[in-house]
């Protein structure tokens, strides 16, 4: 189904340049802004910054933990933060090593077995990302380097036994299996995405939601009907670059995206539901 500009609604304004979205234990949305501010916004439209990291970074994937704090991706100061937003308080999850330099830390997504796999998106068009295996006692690996060009958003399946990636140049979705020992299996190509396509969500009965950076589209794809658009906008007003989507709301099928164009977070009431997301 094809969603229309009138069936969008305006959340909240006056977010900085937002990419990272997620949805806290608290049922609260927490996004991330590019002088390192995290606001809180309440799915009645209130917004609030609430924490802030001194000296700034540009945030992009945030990833709820059970004990409410999130998990933030860094690429400026090039790291992954563990943040307590109701103290204020940033501490290093991954930083550089030297046997693990960091790039472009993007987005991240717990597994099943309580690790914790993001991707490091390297340099813009120079085919040199990876993906990067945090296990539960602390050991930092690279995961996977079967998407170079821009691994940027992704995904735990529906099922729990593989991530979706997307790689933004070109535009590309893929499965990776999680093997039995926690390791990832051979990359599956499951489409080509035009433009630049930024976040991957799940949603029940196979259908994942793709949102782009450029063009101003959400799509929505299932097997069984490939890449459709969801809604599009060529003015660039409801629907402008949308980063990164989550699913809240009665029923999880409320469809929330910051416009990273707009500095808004729009609404979409959608036929699809979200599937819960891990958090330890």
């Amino acid at each position: 189904m094809k969603y229309q500009h009138d069936d969008v609604v305006n959340l909240a304004s006056g977010i900085d340049h937002s990419e990272g979205i997620c949805k806290g234990v608290d049922g609260n949305v927490y996004l991330g802004g590019e002088a390192g501010q995290i606001y809180r916004l309440t799915l009645e439209g209130n917004l609030s910054q609430v924490a802030h990291l001194e000296g700034g970074g540009i945030l992009l994937g945030l990833t709820a933990c059970l004990d409410g704090r999130l998990i933030v991706c860094d690429p400026v100061n090039k790291c992954l933060w563990k943040v307590d937003v109701e103290h204020n308080t940033w501490e290093v999850f991954v930083k550089s090593s030297k046997s693990l330099e960091l790039i472009t830390p993007n987005w991240g997504a717990f597994l099943p077995d309580g690790s914790y796999v993001f991707s490091d998106s390297g340099n813009w068009k120079s085919a040199d990302g990876f993906l990067v295996r945090v296990l539960p006692n602390g050991e930092v690996k690279k995961w996977s380097e079967a998407c170079p060009d821009f691994p940027n958003g992704l995904a735990l399946s529906e099922d729990g036994s593989g991530i979706y990636v997307l790689e933004s140049t070109p535009g590309l979705l893929s499965y990776i299996p999680i093997l039995s020992d926690g390791s990832s299996g051979t990359k599956q190509i499951v489409c080509e995405i035009p433009g630049v396509p930024d976040g991957v969500t799940v949603a029940k009965n196979g259908y994942l939601i793709i949102s782009c950076y450029r063009p101003d589209t959400i799509y929505v794809w299932s097997k069984d009907e490939g890449l459709e658009v969801l809604i599009e906008d060529p003015e660039g007003t409801v629907v402008a670059a949308p980063t990164n989507t989550i699913f809240s709301g009665q029923g999880n099928r409320d469809l929330i995206w910051p416009n990273f164009a707009r500095w808004n977070v729009a609404k979409l009431e959608t036929s699809y539901e979200g599937i819960p997301i891990l958090s330890f």
